[in-house]
């Protein structure tokens, strides 16, 4: 038997790209069923919280089945890839969630900061938005400095939750 090969870090960059458009699909669906029965039917008020955890939970339905059931999304399967626990067992729901919450958490991060680096008028808006933008980018490069460092080619949400992504065999 083969020792799986790390994924390289293009091809996850690929997968996430399709995987990050599917979610941007669930949470449309969500937010009209959100203002369809929330909003509509029940006459619920608006909650930014309520709103942010309920996205929070489909995203976290959409890759915990999929990383917990095969260990691969519909981007990661277009591209032969697989998360796995570091042990090589099934990947359990808590570390589904772990990873998830960090892989959310950095790419909100990322598109966040760029968005107020690339817009002035944005960033002038939000003057403490400098020091998040300059603090995290900083923290990006780090990771992926790490990232090529490590022989397993680990992110940050791999580190935190203790799993890996590896390239399935043809």
């Amino acid at each position: 038997m083969s020792v799986p090969l790390p994924a390289p870090l293009w091809r996850r960059l690929i997968a996430a790209t399709y995987d990050g458009l599917l979610l941007i699909a669930l949470w449309m669906v969500a937010a009209l069923i959100d203002v369809l029965i929330g909003q509509q039917l029940l006459q619920l008020p608006r909650s930014q919280p309520a709103l942010m955890a309920y996205f929070f939970l489909v995203g976290l339905g959409f890759f915990g089945w999929f990383w917990t059931h095969g260990g691969q999304t519909l981007g990661m399967r277009a591209w032969r890839l697989r998360v796995r626990p570091n042990d090589g067992q099934p990947l359990r729901w808590i570390t589904a969630a772990t990873r998830y919450a960090v892989m959310l958490a950095l790419w909100l991060g990322l598109i966040i900061s760029t968005a107020l680096l690339a817009s002035p008028k944005l960033a002038a808006a939000h003057p403490q938005s400098g020091l998040f933008s300059g603090l995290f980018l900083v923290f990006a490069v780090c990771a992926l400095i790490l990232f090529q460092l490590d022989s397993r080619r680990r992110a940050p949400h791999d580190w935190v939750s203790g799993s890996e992504v590896v390239v399935e065999p043809k």
